[in-house]
């Protein structure tokens, strides 16, 4: 964030605000349209989360660039500013070199009521500040957790997650599907 930007702003809503976005963005839409939409939101949101997070890391890593922060510092900090604004808990592990996952437990948006289920909002959000980190495009995509209380979010170049996704699509589990890259 330069000098001259204003500081990211946010507003304290009901959880259940996302419910109600959820089942209005449906409307009439079919349901594969509804959830692009989601998405979208969720990705127009992610250049004041990014710079809101990145306000945080200023403030709890003072003096430490983008690039030497060590990933568990990052990841924790992330986590951090996730809970404290009541999205839920957030862990990070890395799959492979090319392949991350975003566990979420308690996550509000999972387990908010209407419109289609899932964290696609949060898909949206996550492509969109993951983007801004890496200065190239990142893609993301829910996968199964095996868990109602928890949600999956695997990210990686476009092209790396479509092949994780064909073998997903296809049957295999995550882990498998990741171990065939």
């Amino acid at each position: 964030m330069n000098a001259t930007a204003a500081p990211a702003r946010f507003l304290q809503v009901p959880a259940t605000l996302l419910g109600t976005v959820r089942r209005f963005v449906v409307g009439d839409r079919e349901p594969m349209e509804a959830v692009n939409v989601l998405r979208q939101i969720g990705y127009e949101l992610g250049d004041e989360v990014y710079s809101a997070l990145n306000e945080r890391l200023s403030r709890d890593y003072a003096g430490t660039e983008w690039g030497a922060l060590d990933p568990t510092e990052f990841w924790r900090a992330a986590a951090g500013f996730f809970t404290d604004r009541g999205w839920g808990a957030l862990s990070f592990r890395d799959l492979h070199p090319a392949v991350g996952v975003i566990e979420l437990s308690g996550w509000v948006e999972s387990e908010a009521e209407g419109g289609p289920r899932g964290a696609h909002l949060s898909t949206g959000l996550f492509s969109a500040l993951l983007e801004r980190l890496a200065g190239a495009g990142v893609a993301v995509m829910e996968v199964p957790s095996g868990s109602a209380d928890r949600t999956r979010l695997v990210f990686a170049r476009g092209d790396v997650l479509g092949l994780v996704y064909e073998h997903v699509r296809g049957g295999a589990s995550l882990e498998d599907a990741v171990a065939r890259l």
